[in-house]
């Protein structure tokens, strides 16, 4: 009883987060590309929250015991502490950098947060059972985010902007910290204890494998993100068309959850995410983006769930908390690569086709290493997998030290800024 408890209160959490995430997510690209950010700003603006994002998540890995004795209360005060962040946004439109800070600190608290809560779902279930509530979890986000677009439509379609984007913002902080009150009554362990014992070679090496995979789709599904609405923008679509693409894409998501089961499924999935990708800058009919953003959507659930099956089988050996954080950090490395391309091409048509060719790459590498639907014998397989982990552990390697000094240059530029400002007003207000 207990125990199915439990899994009503984390896929409720689910559900209450689906309908947060979905409008503070969701109108947040749309938001900045309709307040005049061109692709380049809106790139600008993604990458130090990317840099914040995968140290949170190295630090996490490199000591998860900082956690272990404080793990509940950790978890509810990241989650209140990401909702609050979100919600002050939209105020800040006119201010790029300060917009940026926010943005990086709200998703540093979200990554956090999603570590910790992927913990927990670990923590609390095992084997077959951490599918089956990632899985309703899924659909449960999904089923809140279709009626949180569908509240963002309306509102987006019946306010002007930017009052639209403050009622929205603050009715998800409400449903976000509902979310948060649940999660206290929640039987979620007060500490946990994790591994001291070296991980084995063959974990490590599937571990980072996946890490690639996950990293690359991540990186073309963030650019597809920050292309898609500039493109619509383009191409002369109204702002509630671009924020439907969100109700027909948290469809999909319900759908798809339960479409693909198996890890040759989720490949079939990935392969067709990374054609749809690629096909979208030829769609030049502005409704018919709508249907394609539910085909993408459906096909990406195989992405999410090949990276929480991989992690379910190998959590015991590496740590719950690590396992958790490897795929977290596959999102915030894809949305720095994402960032960082995007902030080169000016061509919205350009980054969805480049979008798709890395999702490919990231599926061609999948056929090659996941031993269970390889299309090479599991021998050579893994001898692959480990010739591919060895170079881009170099490279994960480099970009964490990158991220480190990037993070320290654009806090020490913000400090600068901010005190220039500072004299600048005072400078005026004493010769008034």
């Amino acid at each position: 009883m207990g125990n199915a408890l439990s899994k009503i209160s984390m896929i409720a959490e689910a559900f209450f987060s689906g309908f947060y995430v979905s409008i503070t997510r969701g109108l947040f690209i749309p938001m900045l590309a309709y307040s005049g950010y061109p692709v380049r700003d809106i790139s600008l603006v993604l990458i130090p929250t990317a840099i914040g994002g995968i140290l949170v998540s190295s630090i996490v890995y490199r000591d998860p015991s900082i956690f272990e004795s404080v793990f509940k209360k950790i978890i509810i005060s990241s989650h209140i502490l990401e909702r609050l962040m979100w919600s002050s946004l939209p105020f800040l439109l006119s201010s790029p950098s300060l917009l940026s800070l926010a943005y990086m600190l709200a998703n540093i608290s979200a990554a956090l947060t999603s570590i910790l809560i992927g913990a927990a779902v670990y923590s609390m279930f095992s084997g077959d059972e951490v599918i089956e509530v990632s899985v309703h979890r899924s659909a449960a986000s999904s089923l809140s985010s279709l009626l949180g677009s569908l509240v963002m439509t309306y509102v987006s379609a019946t306010y002007a902007a930017p009052s639209s984007y403050y009622l929205l913002y603050f009715t998800a902080l409400l449903i976000g910290i509902s979310g948060s009150l649940l999660l206290m009554m929640t039987p979620i362990p007060e500490s946990i204890s994790e591994p001291r014992s070296s991980v084995v070679e063959e974990v490590r090496i599937r571990s980072g494998t996946a890490l690639l995979i996950l990293s690359l789709m991540f990186a073309g599904s963030n650019m597809l993100g920050i292309s898609w609405s500039p493109l619509l923008r383009e191409l002369g679509a109204p702002v509630y068309v671009t924020v439907a693409l969100t109700i027909t894409g948290n469809l999909g998501g319900i759908l798809g959850s339960y479409i693909w089961k198996g890890y040759k499924a989720y490949i079939i999935a990935m392969s067709l995410n990374s054609l749809l990708t690629a096909a979208i800058p030829f769609i030049t009919v502005p409704t018919y983006h709508v249907a394609v953003s539910l085909l993408t959507s459906l096909t990406f659930l195989g992405v999410n769930l090949l990276g929480m099956h991989i992690f379910s089988e190998v959590n015991e050996r590496i740590g719950r908390t690590r396992a958790s954080a490897y795929l977290v950090s596959s999102n915030y490395i894809g949305l720095l690569a994402a960032s960082l391309i995007s902030s080169f091409l000016q061509s919205s048509s350009q980054n969805l086709i480049l979008a798709g060719s890395i999702k490919l790459l990231s599926t061609v590498i999948a056929l090659l290493t996941i031993q269970e639907a390889a299309i090479v014998p599991a021998r050579r397989a893994y001898e692959i997998s480990k010739l591919i982990y060895s170079t881009s552990l170099l490279g994960y390697s480099f970009t964490l030290q990158a991220s480190r000094e990037l993070l320290k240059t654009f806090i020490s530029a913000l400090a600068l800024t901010t005190l220039l400002l500072m004299l600048y007003v005072l400078y005026r207000v004493a010769i008034a």
